[in-house]
């Protein structure tokens, strides 16, 4: 992304914040890897920022990386960027053989896994660990649960479905690691089971928010189950096209324009909005209005709905999954709302 990009992303979101009366923005720093951009690059960042700083909108970064590049003189450049808000993200994988480095022996990248994020926590920076689940891992997953929890009680644990998109939609990649609706409820029916077993931990997601939903706590639910993503929610490409998620970006679809041709009014008043939202009535309406747990996925991620019926109006792909988890998890206690 270069300088003059920036600059327009920058003055747009905090055009968009200050017109939403939002006073804080969180930026999450994707890649590519982004730790591979030169100082030059973060130079403009926090030139940019500071200056939506003065605007009176608080910045709160994050970033997400693949934690191979972290050594002991990256720290105080995490410590910059974070503050003491933001958290390092990365994806992982522990099982022998299935992600490592190239050119490097089996085994070599969890051992600069984890020196890296011994780094992070040594240096009292917090970070989050996401697991994509595929075909291969899902005999193995209560296993798979303990040891990211024996290894990191204290980071954030996310576990995803492996969506068919960007190098999935190889043929041979989805055939052998991509996974059914069916799979993914069997496979948050096991990792629901670890997460009870072990004390049902705050820091274990998709779990904790539909735990206090069903208990009648506080809660909010993530994206892909809010039902409400376009109110909060912008991914941002490296040329400043402007999409309605990160995941968006991905697949190229749900694009609001170039940030240096929008305003905060058009995004505000953009189609993809009403989209959203008029996504979230008509299946309340239609397709989910007879299912006890509407509040618990509101049909699901949009960009589900795109991949799997080529509409938006349609629930998530994962929805027979989703309620075979609901149904033998939960009380339907939690109706309409």
């Amino acid at each position: 992304m270069t300088p003059g990009t920036l600059e327009k992303v920058f003055e747009l979101f905090g055009d968009w914040a200050l017109e939403h009366g939002r006073r804080d923005l969180k930026f999450i720093w994707h890649g590519g890897e982004p730790l591979l951009m030169p100082d030059t690059f973060w130079d403009e960042v926090f030139r940019g920022q500071d200056r939506l700083q003065r605007r009176g909108v608080r910045i709160v970064n994050g970033i997400q990386t693949n934690a191979t590049l972290i050594r002991p003189a990256t720290i105080p450049f995490l410590k910059r960027l974070l503050g003491e808000r933001g958290a390092v993200g990365t994806s992982a994988d522990p099982s022998p053989g299935f992600r490592e480095l190239k050119g490097a022996p089996d085994g070599r990248y969890a051992e600069v896994l984890a020196a890296s994020l011994e780094l992070l926590r040594e240096a009292g920076l917090r970070y989050g660990i996401l697991f994509v689940v595929h075909r291969q891992a899902l005999a193995s997953l209560p296993a798979i649960y303990r040891t990211f929890r024996d290894q990191h009680p204290d980071a954030g644990l996310r576990f995803n479905p492996l969506y068919r998109q960007g190098r999935a939609t190889d043929a041979g990649t989805w055939e052998d690691l991509g996974i059914t609706s069916g799979e993914w409820g069997q496979a948050l029916i096991a990792l629901h089971r670890a997460w009870d077993a072990d004390g049902r931990p705050a820091n274990v997601h998709p779990f904790w928010p539909w735990q206090r939903l069903q208990e009648g706590g506080e809660w909010q639910l993530s994206c892909e189950s809010s039902g409400n993503c376009s109110a909060s929610h912008f991914g941002v490409d490296p040329d400043g096209s402007v999409y309605l998620c990160g995941r968006s970006a991905d697949g190229q679809s749900l694009r609001f324009g170039q940030a240096g041709e929008l305003t905060a009014s058009a995004l505000r008043g953009h189609p993809i909005h009403q989209i959203v939202t008029n996504r979230r009535v008509y299946l309340k309406q239609t397709t989910c209005k007879a299912c006890p747990w509407w509040l618990y996925c509101h049909g699901g991620c949009v960009n589900d709905s795109l991949l799997g019926s080529g509409t938006p109006f349609a629930p998530t792909s994962f929805c027979e999954g989703l309620k075979a988890f609901f149904e033998a998890t939960f009380d339907q206690g939690v109706a309409h709302a």
